[in-house]
């Protein structure tokens, strides 16, 4: 029985039930991306006489797509609007799958410059709170959580518990819908927030939002808007006059916090825990190599490469011990186990400067 025949077959509240079903199939935050990029597909078709999506189809279609650098996001949209209107399942096309991985094989997609510990602690300790106190809040929760801006731009007084020693965070709704939740312990940072709340406070309490504009040392009966945390990042850059104040975007606090944890030793599954991801790639990409990481991989590289063993290395200097005499067969016996030792005929024992390696004992078994 084909698709056409089995709807004739249903009842029309069923039926509208399942239409209102096939709808929801699209992202709620994003359907009208995917609305769109699927309308100038089929306009694209219809300029072209074409009515049967196959592989070719879209072959064709991608090869003339103008933007290259959104090639995999179109078809993710393509894909789940070709199954919901069309009933056509484009990811079993290989062909085209194999076409966008030759055409992006080399894209390197542009990401958000990440903010050093020692730049966030300077502008936290340097910058005045009359101006920056918002800023420097933001900061600390977009950092401490690995907030998107949205979540910010979300975040309520009631997802915030104020606790003596701590902070507590719930982020309840999340691009993979998903709660996340993340606490702040440094004594600064809380202090900071509870600065702020204090002058929030005196806000219009009919708002349930956290973050309110920010002017000379004072709250102002209005939120703050998503673009504006989106700014945030760039703002700090130009305070502390760094370059290319502009690449750090709204991701950066995500990023910064992502980077951090790793540099810190945090594993694969603490990173995708602490920013809500669940893929290891998608998770990975948010780490910045930082030039200490650098460091200390290279020092891990080159650890015992400067001796004839492995294991580390010091130097014994120059060491007099008066001592009885000695014969000379003792003498002779102790230099032959460490060069450098020599015991005069008066009972003086001279050690030369001596290079000891001392070896890890699971190389000697």
């Amino acid at each position: 029985m084909s698709n056409s025949e089995s709807i004739d077959c249903t009842p029309p509240e069923v039926r509208q039930d399942a239409n209102e079903a096939l709808v929801n199939l699209l992202p709620k935050k994003s359907k009208a991306r995917y609305e769109l990029a699927y309308s100038k597909f089929v306009n694209w078709a219809r300029t072209k006489k074409i009515s049967n999506f196959t592989e070719n189809v879209l072959l064709a279609y991608f090869q003339t797509y103008p933007n290259k650098k959104s090639l995999w996001a179109t078809y993710s949209m393509l894909k789940a609007c070709l199954i919901l209107h069309d009933n056509i399942n484009i990811s079993n096309y290989s062909k085209l799958i194999a076409f966008l991985k030759r055409e992006t094989e080399h894209y390197q997609p542009k990401k958000s410059k990440v903010l050093e510990e020692e730049q966030i602690a300077k502008f936290i300790n340097d910058a005045p709170n009359n101006d920056f106190l918002l800023m420097k809040v933001v900061l600390i929760m977009g950092v401490a959580g690995a907030c998107r801006r949205e979540e910010l731009c979300k975040m309520a007084l009631k997802d915030i518990e104020f606790k003596t020693d701590m902070i507590s965070v719930t982020i309840p709704d999340t691009k993979t819908y998903t709660t996340r939740r993340f606490v702040i312990v440094d004594p600064k940072w809380i202090s900071l927030l509870k600065e702020y709340k204090n002058i929030r406070a005196k806000c219009n309490q009919n708002q349930d939002r956290f973050f309110f504009t920010y002017h000379n040392g004072k709250c102002i009966n209005s939120p703050v808007g998503i673009n504006t945390f989106g700014k945030i990042p760039s703002l700090i850059a130009s305070y502390l006059k760094l370059e290319n104040s502009k690449e750090y975007t709204g991701h950066c606090f995500r990023r910064t916090s992502a980077t951090m944890l790793a540099n810190h030793g945090g594993d694969l599954v603490t990173l995708k825990r602490h920013g809500g991801w669940k893929s290891s790639t998608v998770a990975e990409g948010y780490i910045e190599e930082s030039v200490s990481s650098r460091i200390a991989t290279a020092q891990k590289l080159t650890a015992g490469t400067s001796s004839t063993g492995s294991g580390s290395s010091f130097e014994i200097p120059v060491i007099n011990v008066n001592m009885p005499p000695a014969s000379t067969t003792v003498t002779q016996s102790l230099n032959m186990i460490v060069p450098g030792v020599q015991i005069s005929n008066s009972g003086t024992l001279n050690i030369n400067s001596i290079n000891v390696t001392i070896c890890n004992s699971s190389n000697h078994r």
